[in-house]
């Protein structure tokens, strides 16, 4: 592809010429002015590939001083090469005026070429600065473009670092919290922590064999919520009810994973555990617009702080990684209130239709 261009700018060139000797000579034949032009701008187009393996041999890297032995090379031989390619266009002229009888006589030679060089070797010399020229910005454009594909490269791989970091932050922390419900029971429900334990086990074993994917079809998230969802009833038995509205048409969208869990579990927490009659925790996921919304609601105790803990700054660190400020994380709520959190998350092309 690059050839083409290269060859039809030359060719493109022979036909500017042309046109050019048309207007200041119109009784000229055009056949022959276009055939002259486009031999002579082939031939400095050959020679323009030595400039250009030159320049791939040799690259110019700096306008430091230091580098003056490569400016210098390449002066010399574009001068060389100019040089070579007005004496070529001046044989070929020759040829196309006159047939091979003049082409090699050293009287047309002697009268002719002097004139010809300095009506034309300034123009030439500026077609092979423009060759290098033209090499060594493709090269630097290339490097460019492989050094910003690069840093996105190493930018999303340091993202999901980042991410794999905060997810793997919020599982010793579930599991410490639930490990601390399970020593509550030991004493006074045995059969209750024994439950638990196997509950736990569960889950465990659901969260090692899923891969370690960023993302997660939204049913996939909701099955290791009614897994860890399995655990705490154990705990709260008949004070926690549980309600969940999610359409079809929802279920194959992909969300962060483990992204609901650590909220479920501050609904549980800060929200139903101290209340003797426990409440209600609801799910819901819906569409709007372009957005998933899911939303984890609790009827308990309600917002007493302003400070977030792990599990919701972690959330949100998490989604500022993944969706890049393209997302919405509204909290609500007040003492006595009950608390609501609401995720709008940016649908990707093709999600959120129905199955």
């Amino acid at each position: 592809m690059k050839w083409r261009w290269y060859w039809g700018i030359w060719a493109l060139m022979g036909l500017y010429m042309a046109t050019w000797d048309l207007a200041l000579y119109p009784s000229a034949s055009v056949l022959r002015l276009l055939a002259l032009n486009l031999l002579q701008n082939g031939t400095w187009g050959l020679l323009g590939l030595f400039l250009i393996w030159l320049a791939d041999r040799r690259p110019i890297e700096s306008f430091a001083w230091s580098h003056w032995r490569t400016w210098g090379l390449h002066l010399v031989a574009s001068i060389l090469v100019a040089a070579l390619g007005l004496f070529l266009a001046y044989l070929i002229s020759l040829l196309v005026d006159s047939g091979w009888g003049k082409v090699f006589d050293p009287v047309h030679l002697r009268k002719g070429l002097p004139k010809f060089y300095r009506a034309y070797f300034h123009t030439n010399l500026l077609f092979m600065w423009a060759v290098v020229g033209a090499f060594h910005w493709v090269r630097i454009y290339r490097k460019y473009k492989a050094r910003e594909v690069e840093a996105a490269k190493l930018q999303a791989r340091f993202a999901e670092a980042q991410n794999q970091a905060l997810r793997m932050q919020l599982q010793p922390h579930f599991l410490f919290n639930t490990l601390n419900s399970i020593s509550a029971l030991v004493h006074a429900n045995p059969d209750g922590a024994d439950d638990m334990i196997s509950r736990l086990g569960t889950f465990l074993r659901m969260t090692l064999e899923a891969p370690p994917d960023q993302m997660v079809p939204l049913h996939k998230e909701l099955a290791f919520i009614r897994a860890y969802l399995a655990i705490e009833q154990v705990r709260f038995q008949d004070r926690l009810r549980i309600e969940v509205d999610v359409p079809a048409s929802l279920q194959d969208v992909r969300v962060p994973s483990f992204i609901l869990q650590p909220l479920v579990e501050n609904a549980l927490k800060h929200g139903l555990s101290d209340r003797p009659g426990g409440g209600t925790l609801r799910l819901r996921a819906s569409r709007d617009s372009e957005y998933l919304v899911l939303e984890v609601q609790d009827d308990g105790e309600g917002l007493t702080s302003d400070r977030e803990g792990v599990g919701l700054s972690n959330v949100r660190g998490r989604l500022g990684l993944i969706y890049k400020g393209r997302h919405r994380l509204d909290l609500r709520g007040g003492p006595g209130m009950g608390t609501l959190v609401v995720l709008h998350l940016p649908l990707e092309p093709g999600e959120g239709e129905a199955p």
